[in-house]
């Protein structure tokens, strides 16, 4: 009987917690989707709301490096970057998560022709997961 109710203690436990990292991933994944959405369409109003009140921004190519820019200036740099750089396409490189972290690699592609390599890396809470750290790279 013993070994009955540690069978079923273990099968609710292990039920419960799978039920808790795909809740999890499928929230990091509808995160992800989202900004590459923004990201696609050139939405800096839509990328912007994935921000921390204050995230590095770098932009080499507009000699833009903010180690702490305030939300809405970023969101305003990169509305005047999409305006130059329209974007062609998104496509996600490397996706990784660490302690409380999520980054990731992608390409950028510009209508224009140039291609940036861009970088994200997001602080994730219980609830929220906000860009801390964005940067564009051009190749």
């Amino acid at each position: 009987m013993r070994t009955l109710q540690i069978i079923f203690l273990t099968l609710v436990v292990g039920c419960i917690f799978s039920g808790f990292i795909t809740e999890k991933a499928a929230r990091e994944l509808e995160i992800a989707e989202k900004i590459k959405g923004s990201i696609k369409s050139g939405n800096a109003h839509n990328l912007a709301v994935h921000f921390e009140k204050n995230l590095d921004l770098v932009i080499d190519a507009e000699h833009v490096e903010f180690r702490r820019v305030r939300d809405g200036q970023a969101e305003l740099i990169l509305k005047n970057f999409f305006k130059k750089y329209p974007p062609k396409d998104f496509k996600y490189g490397f996706q990784g998560t660490a302690s409380k972290v999520r980054y990731c690699t992608a390409t950028y592609q510009a209508l224009n022709g140039n291609s940036f390599q861009v970088y994200i890396l997001m602080r994730v809470t219980e609830k929220e997961y906000l860009i801390n750290t964005l940067h564009f790279k051009k190749e």
